[in-house]
């Protein structure tokens, strides 16, 4: 694979290296130097959890001096960029207004000394639902948790509608300027070295590989570790199970994206049925969960929930709406269940009920006038969960929270238990480089089964479409105002939609959700 030069720069080290913390949290980093370095493996960066947006944020520093920019995390995508302090969106009054939104926190590439253009007119990013950004490919100085990372490749966004940028952390093969369809660029394609490969290139972690940890719904902070894991964040034993690899038309198989089997699930202890093996991606990026029709629909049945997915529907949410009261019911949990590596190992994740639903007044906005006449509770709250006609699943933040996981790039593997929530603990194992296979070491004590069973895996063969300006007005999709794009280009290419409910905007009788961060598409 093209990434696996960057890869391979960790099994020459020498050093003993820690584990990179990161935890997702507002504020500046201060540089270590590599001599600091000799005594660590790992990178810690707190996440900053913007409750209402429904995404999580790291906030790092860009340039020379360092500039404080806040950045979604997304395992869904591979492209770090920042938005230009002359972007459109930062700029246009009129395309602020036609948008809704303005900038946060963008990069001002005309006071950073370190600055340099890459490629001019090459940076092109389109996301499940549409939105994304366009302009040109940068290096510069960068710094995050307490690291600094010498000339990083990034995208710089002079249009865009998304308010800030992102922090992609996926396979190198996922970036956007990996497209085999010329029509989408101005110059050839290629795969550069993301955040992920210079951290192991420049011997900040030994091992491409890093954990997720998002902690519950209203926490203000989860984390990210590179280069380890940490066994107080957890319950119980860590399962492993591989990546499940993209089927390309010509019949190889590419890894670049973090596709999982999804081998059982249940509600409130009763099973559901599933006619197949499906894949999920796990995605940071997408704020809810994204399953197959048939299994939702047993899923709105079960908690007396009224779909207003219909995608015919101009007036609908494009949600799933559930009774809040439910919120309190401590006998229901949503039952994930996935395979291990050897087939026989299996975790269940457990999502308790008040991890899964929503509350519009706690997210900042309101549904009145758009509740159908038919739902009588006193309270109108939003399922976590979205019917999906189609592979790819989506396993977003609400499933997430609840789950903590460990993503090794290297050896194709990842591995998942139940989050411990709300840890002020911590015990950081370090990854090495010539590591196959993501440390056996248990966590807390469990509150998740870990159970016996045999195992079958199955791929997917997600597809995305991409475009030149960035647009979030919606199309004729299966999720209604949900926008998802879902249009091969020709390429066998990933696409992860995502959901930001800080866009929840009504106009002309109709509710327009703009998301955030999904993956991307490429190759």
């Amino acid at each position: 694979m093209k990434y696996s030069a960057f890869i391979s720069v960790a099994a020459l080290s020498s050093c003993s290296l820690a584990a990179i913390s990161i935890g997702i949290h507002k504020g500046t980093h201060p540089k270590v130097s590599k001599r600091q370095l000799l005594k660590r493996a790992t990178i810690l960066e707190e996440l900053a959890n913007n409750f209402t947006g429904q995404s999580y944020m790291a906030t790092v520093t860009v340039g020379t001096p360092g500039q404080d920019v806040a950045l979604a995390i997304d395992t869904g995508s591979s492209d770090t960029w920042v938005l230009d302090s002359k972007a459109d969106l930062c700029t246009d009054e009129e395309y602020q207004a036609e948008e809704r939104t303005g900038c946060q926190t963008p990069f001002d590439s005309g006071d950073s000394s370190t600055f340099k253009v890459l490629r001019r007119n090459a940076f092109h990013i389109t996301y499940g639902d549409g939105s994304g950004a366009d302009g040109d490919y940068m290096t510069d100085a960068f710094s995050i948790g307490d690291v600094s990372i010498e000339d990083l490749t990034m995208g710089i966004a002079h249009n865009a509608n998304l308010t800030q940028g992102l922090l992609g952390i996926g396979y190198s093969l996922n970036e956007a300027s990996n497209s085999d369809d010329p029509s989408t660029r101005e110059n050839e394609a290629f795969v550069y070295p993301n955040i992920i490969d210079e951290m192991v290139s420049q011997g900040l972690i030994e091992l491409p590989a890093y954990s997720l940890y998002l902690n519950d719904l209203e926490a203000e902070t989860g984390s990210i570790l590179f280069g380890g894991l940490d066994t107080e964040k957890y319950q119980g034993n860590l399962v492993q199970m591989p990546i499940v690899p993209r089927q390309l038309r010509n019949g190889s198989e590419i890894y670049s994206e973090f596709g999982v089997a999804i081998t059982s699930f249940a509600i409130g202890g009763k099973d559901i049925p599933m006619a197949e093996t499906p894949s999920a991606i796990l995605d940071s990026g997408t704020s809810l969960t994204y399953i197959p029709t048939s299994l939702a629909s047993d899923i709105i049945r079960e908690l007396d929930a009224y779909d207003d997915t219909d995608e015919l529907c101009f007036s609908c949410t494009g949600l799933v709406l559930v009774d809040c009261a439910l919120i309190g019911d401590s006998s229901k949990s949503f039952d994930f269940g996935f395979g291990g590596t050897d087939g026989s190992d299996s975790v269940t994740i457990k999502v308790q009920l008040d991890e899964m639903i929503l509350e519009p007044r706690k997210l900042g906005f309101s549904l009145a006038g758009y509740i159908p006449s038919s739902i009588t509770w006193d309270e109108t709250c939003i399922l976590g969960i979205i019917p999906s006609p189609e592979e790819p699943y989506i396993l977003g933040d609400t499933f997430l929270r609840s789950a903590y996981v460990v993503y090794d790039l290297k050896n194709n593997v990842v591995a998942i238990a139940q989050t411990n929530f709300n840890s002020t603990d911590s015990n950081v194992i370090d990854f090495k480089a010539d590591q196959t296979a993501i440390p056996a070491v248990s966590g807390v004590a469990s509150g998740a089964g870990i159970v016996e069973t045999n195992t079958g895996l199955s791929g997917g063969r997600p597809t995305t479409s991409r475009g030149s300006r960035p647009t979030s007005s919606p199309t004729e999709n299966a999720n209604g105002p949900i926008t998802v794009t879902a249009t091969p280009t020709g390429a066998a290419v990933a696409s992860v939609p995502s959901f930001d409910l800080s866009g929840l905007f009504v106009m002309g009788g109709a509710a327009l959700f703009a998301v955030l961060g999904g993956g991307l598409f490429l190759l």
